[in-house]
């Protein structure tokens, strides 16, 4: 009887996991793709921009930033590495100048997931590429189709 009803419990699953692939609109794929397209946008640019601010900062190199960035800002750590005061702030300067990036990101996929996608949709979506070779198949057709 507990075979049976493992059974059962599985086969209901495996039916809703496939019924929520077939509620996903084709429209909502497109929004999703886009809105991570829009997010690979932006959050490509952050490399390159580090490297540029490296660049142009007198004394800085890209080793001593890694070093810098590996403290986290802690105080004691900065003291540890001996880090100059130029160095603390031109750190500061660029992780903010990261983080509007990421908040940008983050913006993106929050007003595409209210307006465009609906929220519930949104982490259907984004769980079920995780578990749904049907779902993931959909998307990456889209998301090729939009490049």
């Amino acid at each position: 009887m507990k075979k049976f009803a493992f059974l059962l419990v599985f086969v209901m699953g495996f039916s809703v996991l496939h019924a929520q692939d077939d509620t996903i609109s084709d429209e909502a794929l497109k929004a999703y793709a886009i809105a991570n397209a829009a997010v690979k946008s932006i959050t490509s640019t952050i490399s390159p921009m580090v490297n540029e601010l490296i660049e142009k900062q007198e004394g800085m190199t890209g080793q001593r930033f890694k070093e810098l960035q590996g403290t986290k800002g802690d105080e004691g750590k900065l003291a540890a590495i001996e880090a100059k005061d130029w160095e603390v702030q031109f750190l500061n300067t660029v992780n903010t100048e990261i983080d509007k990036r990421k908040d940008a990101a983050k913006e993106i996929i929050n007003l595409m997931a209210k307006y465009a996608i609906g929220s519930s949709n949104y982490k259907t979506i984004k769980a079920g590429l995780k578990s749904d070779d049907a779902l993931k198949a959909r998307y990456e057709t889209i998301s090729a189709s939009l490049k």
